[in-house]
């Protein structure tokens, strides 16, 4: 068994396609059929099964791809360590997120990712949360950012950091200037909320559900899928809102109001699909974000 055999597999799994692999290795996609036939016959199983314009892993395919991977990361590690070169990683990470990770969880991951990985290309899809983990789990993200646990039990969330919604008013509004609410006195206020799907209003939801109230029981004055958009109409006047106490923006133009005994906890998730086959810049990214969620986030 080659090594350039099993480089040109885990290439053609990682990217679901002959032909990208191909262009990825600079070979032609005969020479990668080749070379994957080559492998099929020396093992006497079918690796990949066609469908449409792209391939898959069979099961014996996951599995050989499994033992692939730890060869060709050792043989690189050899070569890093012993040879005393660095390892370059390149490649295309794709992200899904949702609003309230884009605005300041994300950006910061990405910064420190790069310092050391600056060959690696993102690029970042802005939603809600259903909509981003539906992105992951069709494959067309390879990790995402959401508010909620999603609701498909083929993806994996791992917590990252911990997030509070508060409450926001202009700074002309009554409460601005008292600093401190209650959640009846707030049940005469316009609120603008995000849209269903958010795991925002998903969190707002739920916590005033623990207070024995419904959204329905609320004054609605707006339904926004742009939390920019809401602290915009915030700031004019149009009503009040709750927005994520780690987005720092809102301190301008805004004003923080404490509910008493109203808490909106939740927690911001990394979410992936473990059926799928991890190209090493999402397997690196996803080392990164354990190391830095033990060092600053969940596991602080």
């Amino acid at each position: 068994m080659e090594l350039r055999h099993l480089k040109t597999f885990a290439a053609a799994a990682e990217r679901e396609s002959f032909t990208r692999a191909a262009e990825m290795l600079n070979l032609t996609q005969a020479a990668v059929s080749q070379q994957i036939a080559a492998l099929e016959k020396e093992l006497g199983t079918q690796l990949f099964e066609r469908r449409g314009r792209g391939v898959c892993l069979t099961a014996a395919g996951r599995q050989l791809y499994d033992y692939a991977r730890q060869i060709i990361d050792l043989v690189a590690e050899a070569s890093s360590q012993v040879g005393e070169t660095e390892q370059h990683v390149s490649g295309h990470l794709r992200i899904a997120t949702s609003s309230v990770p884009a605005q300041w969880l994300v950006p910061e991951l990405l910064a420190a990712f790069r310092i050391n990985f600056p060959e690696v290309r993102e690029s970042l899809t802005v939603s809600d949360s259903s909509v981003a983990a539906a992105a992951v789990e069709a494959g067309e993200a390879d990790v995402g950012f959401v508010g909620e646990l999603p609701d498909s039990s083929t993806l994996e969330a791992t917590a990252v950091v911990d997030d509070e919604l508060v409450l926001v008013v202009g700074t002309d509004h009554p409460l601005a200037g008292k600093g401190t609410t209650t959640l009846k006195r707030l049940r005469g206020e316009a609120f603008i909320v995000r849209e269903p799907g958010s795991g925002s209003r998903r969190c707002f939801e739920r916590t005033l559900q623990e207070h024995g109230l419904s959204l329905d029981e609320l004054e609605i004055a707006l339904e926004i899928n742009s939390n920019d958009a809401i602290r915009a109409a915030v700031e004019r006047g149009v009503g009040v809102a709750f927005l994520s106490q780690r987005d720092k923006r809102h301190e301008i133009g805004l004003a923080s109001v404490k509910v008493r005994g109203f808490h909106a906890r939740r927690q911001l998730y990394l979410i992936r699909n473990p059926r799928r086959v991890l190209a090493t810049p999402v397997r690196q990214f996803l080392q990164f974000v354990e190391e830095w969620r033990q060092d600053t986030g969940c596991d602080k």
